[in-house]
């Protein structure tokens, strides 16, 4: 099996779609994900890594960087929608998929980076600690729509 991590494309938003499935319980709407995905290529703030075995989509990260406004005014990154195939896990994948992220950062000049993760994905939480995360702040959030 051949592993690559790569910038998504449109076409990958089926696959994608099943990932979040595991993630979120609930499919994305693939027109609307296309339609994003073409949009996030032509923003140079965002990144979204996508992880393929035998060129099928078995992980994902989004990273995005944000402006910031204190010190020395450097930008941050957002790391958010980590999802790797429960059939792929224990694999590294998501430590390749992570290190591509700070990787980004990094060529971004970004000062850190914030990880946002549900407060119930415990097993999660350990992975990001493992990488040298650390819960640092209260994340809260408010649903709109």
């Amino acid at each position: 099996m051949k592993l690559l991590i790569r910038k998504a494309t449109h076409e990958d938003a089926s696959g994608l779609s099943e990932l979040f499935v595991e993630l979120v319980g609930e499919q994305s709407d693939i027109g609307a994900l296309k339609k994003q995905l073409l949009f996030v290529d032509t923003q140079p703030n965002y990144y979204v890594a996508v992880a393929c075995l035998d060129n099928k989509v078995v992980g994902t990260a989004m990273g995005i960087v944000c402006v910031d406004l204190v010190g020395n005014c450097a930008p941050f990154l957002l790391i958010e929608n980590v999802v790797v195939s429960s059939k792929c896990q224990k694999l590294g994948i998501g430590k390749k998929l992570m290190t591509e992220l700070e990787n980004f950062a990094i060529q971004h000049h970004c000062n850190f980076i914030l990880l946002a993760s549900s407060h119930e994905r415990e097993e999660a939480h350990r992975f990001y600690e493992s990488l040298g995360y650390k819960d640092k702040k209260k994340g809260f959030f408010k649903q709109l729509s």
